[in-house]
């Protein structure tokens, strides 16, 4: 069998030393480890968490075997310290994040590949939360061909009971940004010391030193029963018309209308006993990523770590909607059917946009690929907190690999077992 090591880092080393240390101390623990298997392989996902006082250390290494190739690999799904001093967390570590109000995808900042294996970002960051306010800072190693380069990342949200504003940004910053950007200041946002060196500072090496992306995202609360959200992504977009009077500098002024649209969007719902059914509830979610979004003229800014998007699997030029009823109450089984349709058009990550006169929003591109699958999940729950899952579910993919008339099935079976103690 040959195995092959994709994490070569002294922090997993690391942490595999205290969690051999702490699991002989006096501590408080929780363990659980997840059996998956599908047909791809085999997955092993251990979550393990050590409490001493005030001090939690989490650590969950993941296995996977693939079948076919009969191919080992492994990873770091999350591990670190995490300090909790009332409301407040200090968290060094690899963390997952996810930045935005959805359920199925954060087009602005998510885990690093999909399903029970993806993995977080190893980073410095700390989060606190008052009655209204939620919000957390970042600091993340995302080195691009071991140059260095850091991803800034902040995201608050501020309750006004039927509605809830949030916000969020990120950027990634090259080695020559002068060190007040780093300050870590709460809720102001990168844009703002960029606008301040610009103007005031003129501070050397600032010039195409970093690159900002962000995310204005609204939920409505409509009775305890029945909630809306919605999100906007910018990457880059043009002036409103309304703002081209008053454009910053001349430069930006003088091509804000040459600038794509480079923008993503995010609608959804959680409705809990629709129509008065009690026992159910149902989930929508639809989300929507332009061409040409996340890619730079600059490899250095595009925005991905380790070949993955850090927005998550849905890549540019396409969109995905998700449609789930499960049902709710049942202290032993409980059943989820779910339906996705994902349309791919043509367009990739790395492709760059030209300026066209008059080009409006470029979207499905081309011949494009569209995959509908429906799942019915099954679990029996045993116990406080082991249960056993299986899913069955079909795919249908129209176009395949973008090739016209041609239609591909893809049914599999998941089981899933999660074992606590």
């Amino acid at each position: 069998m040959r195995r092959c090591f994709h994490r070569n880092h002294l922090l997993p080393i690391i942490l595999l030393g205290l969690f051999l240390l702490l699991n002989s101390a006096q501590t408080a623990q929780a363990n659980d480890i997840v059996f998956q298997l599908n047909n791809q392989g085999l997955t092993i996902l251990s979550d393990n968490q050590f409490r001493l006082g005030p001090v939690t250390l989490f650590l969950n290494p993941w296995l996977f075997t693939e079948l076919e190739q009969n191919e080992t690999t492994f990873g770091l799904k999350t591990g670190g310290f995490d300090l909790g001093i009332g409301q407040f967390h200090l968290t060094i570590g690899r963390q997952l994040n996810a930045f935005g109000p959805g359920r199925y995808t954060f087009p602005l900042l998510a885990p690093l590949g999909k399903g029970i294996t993806a993995e977080g970002l190893d980073q410095i960051a700390y989060s606190f939360t008052t009655k209204r306010l939620a919000y957390k800072k970042l600091y993340a190693w995302v080195p691009m061909d071991d140059e260095f380069r850091i991803l800034l990342g902040q995201r608050a949200t501020y309750d006004l009971g039927p509605f809830t504003f949030g916000f969020a940004e990120t950027a990634l910053a090259k080695e020559r940004l002068p060190d007040f950007y780093y300050w870590p200041l709460p809720l102001v946002p990168v844009a703002v010391y960029q606008l301040v060196d610009d103007h005031y500072l003129h501070s050397p090496g600032r010039e195409q030193a970093l690159k900002i992306w962000g995310e204005i995202d609204l939920t409505l609360r409509l009775g305890p029963n029945f909630k809306l959200y919605g999100g906007y992504l910018i990457d880059e977009r043009p002036l409103p018309t309304w703002l081209e009077d008053t454009a910053l500098n001349k430069a930006e002024k003088s091509t804000a209308d040459r600038k794509p649209w480079k923008v993503g969007y995010q609608g959804g719902g959680e409705w809990n006993q629709p129509l008065g059914i009690k026992g159910l509830k149902l989930y929508t979610e639809y989300t929507r990523i332009n061409q040409y979004t996340y890619t730079n003229e600059d490899p250095f800014f595009t925005y991905t770590y380790k070949g993955k998007l850090l927005g998550g699997p849905l890549g540019p030029d396409s969109d995905l909607l998700n449609v789930e009823l499960v049902t709710t109450g049942g202290e032993t089984w409980t059943f989820a059917l779910a339906y996705s349709r994902k349309r791919q058009g043509e367009g990739r990550l790395g492709d760059l946009w030209t300026d066209q006169p008059g080009q409006s929003e470029v979207f499905l591109t081309g011949t494009v690929e569209t995959t509908d699958q429906i799942a019915l999940t099954t679990t029996k729950r045993m116990g406080l907190s082991d249960q056993v899952a299986m899913t069955l579910s079909l795919a249908r993919i129209s176009n395949d690999d973008h090739q016209p008339g041609a239609v591909t099935l893809r049914p599999e079976i998941t089981v899933t077992a999660r074992v606590s103690w």
